[in-house]
């Protein structure tokens, strides 16, 4: 999958990554990282006008609607609908050895992967993913991604709003 992004959304992209990185540096109360661990962070997001998740990499991270309750859509076997990509070229998961890490960040824990047994990181009980197409910090291309949920970046406090630039595909991941 190849996403495009025009002059504009690139200058956005760019400003946002230079907003969070400020933001990672900074020693104030209300812009700065929290960090869980090492693990995982939350960072304000100025595209998305919310504090996200972010692993420590400072990548965003995202849940899937659809994966509730322990259920698992995106495996090492499901495809991408309407794609030969398999889930897991798209979408990564937060893998961690052992217990969810602790720290500022209340609402992680872990859940055992059904296709491969590695723990991943979970926000109130849904898996946590990053997203190939973004590069930089800052950038949350996956935001409001459609196929057989919604991807959505996994927000502390108000929830991001979709991107008003949504993919959609129908189809399962082999459902």
């Amino acid at each position: 999958m190849k996403l495009h992004f025009g002059t504009r959304a690139r200058a956005a992209l760019a400003v946002a990554s230079i907003a969070l990185a400020a933001a990672c540096g900074s020693a104030s109360g209300g812009t700065g990282t929290h960090q869980a661990s090492g693990v995982v962070a939350t960072a304000q997001n100025a595209t998305l006008a919310s504090r996200v998740l972010v692993n420590h990499q400072g990548m965003t991270l995202y849940t899937l609607s659809a994966e509730r309750n322990g259920r698992f859509i995106c495996t090492a076997t499901a495809k991408i609908p309407g794609s030969s990509q398999r889930c897991l070229q798209v979408w990564k998961p937060l893998l961690v050895k052992g217990a969810a890490p602790t720290g500022a960040i209340a609402g992680l824990g872990t859940v055992m992967r059904p296709d491969d047994g590695e723990m991943q990181l979970t926000y109130k009980g849904l898996p946590l993913y990053t997203f190939a197409a973004d590069r930089a910090p800052g950038d949350a291309a996956g935001n409001g991604f459609k196929d057989v949920g919604t991807w959505q970046a996994a927000t502390v406090g108000a929830a991001a709003a979709p991107a008003s630039t949504t993919q959609s595909s129908g189809g399962g991941y082999g459902y």
